[in-house]
């Protein structure tokens, strides 16, 4: 076996890891969940809420068809940088979706009356409320010992 084929093989099979690791969960604590939710939308064709092992087959068969340019049912090394480049498009595409789920979701939060605007009364709103909740030690004032005992909160909300 060729240096080519071995690299195109090894290449395919850490593919082929990171791809099960999305379906299984993404990548650590909080790493991938939103980008994973959106891919998990993408294979999921039959829009049940759940991938299959056959649309999750069937989703890394069409990405790899669309790298073989020349049909042959291998990869160049050409081919896989295609391929892989297409599967970053992918996940791009998966960030972009749910950056504009949590826009419409938040968009709604602020939309008090939902009337489809959010006036200067309703975002202001939502900034009061915000202050109050930065403001640990209800002084009135965001100040260095609030970002602390935020930091200290955040830390041990992420063990």
């Amino acid at each position: 076996m060729n240096k080519l084929s071995l690299i195109t093989l090894a290449s395919i099979a850490a593919v082929s890891v990171s791809s099960g690791a999305m379906a299984e969960g993404g990548m650590g604590k909080k790493g991938m969940r939103g980008e994973h939710h959106m891919m998990h939308m993408l294979m999921d064709t039959n829009k049940d809420g759940s991938v299959s092992q056959e649309e999750f087959q069937n989703f890394r068969s069409q990405n790899f068809s669309g790298a073989d340019k020349n049909r042959d049912k291998a990869l160049t090394l050409e081919e896989f940088t295609q391929l892989a480049k297409n599967m970053e498009e992918q996940r791009q595409k998966a960030r972009e979706m749910r950056k504009l789920e949590k826009q419409k979701k938040h968009f709604a939060k602020l939309d008090a009356n939902g009337d489809g605007k959010v006036s200067l009364e309703e975002f202001n709103a939502k900034g009061e409320r915000s202050f109050i909740r930065m403001d640990h030690n209800d002084d009135g004032v965001l100040n260095k010992e609030d970002r602390q005992k935020r930091m200290h909160k955040m830390k041990k909300m992420q063990r």
